[in-house]
């Protein structure tokens, strides 16, 4: 996607307060916090796949990945308001802004991972198994995800 795209979609989610601005004084070191958060759920993620607990390790995985998003926004001196959608927010905020940076952010991704997160975080016998398989992907997606994030945090400054 385009810088346009990304900055209008920004602009459209605070204009319907589904984002809101921040004050920008602490964005860095609140981002830096929010990487390291999803750094430690990453190891959490790698564990849990070894001890045997595959959703365990795709939720944790989701989590390392959305906070990694999350971080880029918190940077940005902006956050989902919470409730309901919150995370399809910060899908569509940060997909608009930063997959042509981090490939791992596109929208499809975004999707895939929060739809089987769910499905795994809130028991759903009807969706599919998750797999090692599924939980290695979604370790690799998530530590892409973690080393986009920390790329990008580096050069980025508050959303204007």
């Amino acid at each position: 996607m385009s810088r346009n795209s990304g900055r209008t979609t920004v602009e459209y989610l605070l204009e319907v307060g589904r984002l809101k601005q921040l004050d920008p004084s602490g964005a860095a070191v609140t981002a830096e916090a929010i990487l390291e958060r999803a750094s430690a759920r990453l190891s959490t993620a790698r564990a849990a796949l070894t001890g045997g607990d595959v959703s365990g390790a795709f939720v944790n995985a989701y989590d390392a990945y959305r906070m990694s998003a999350e971080s880029l926004l918190a940077r940005q001196a902006l956050r989902s308001t919470g409730g309901e959608g919150s995370h399809v927010t910060v899908e569509d905020a940060v997909s608009a802004q930063f997959s042509d940076q981090v490939a791992v952010f596109a929208k499809p991704t975004f999707e895939r991972f929060r739809r089987t997160r769910h499905a795994a975080q809130y028991f759903d016998p009807g969706a599919p198994e998750i797999t090692p398989a599924d939980a290695r992907w979604a370790i690799d997606t998530a530590t892409g995800a973690v080393d986009g994030s920390r790329r990008i945090n580096r050069r980025l400054g508050p959303f204007a």
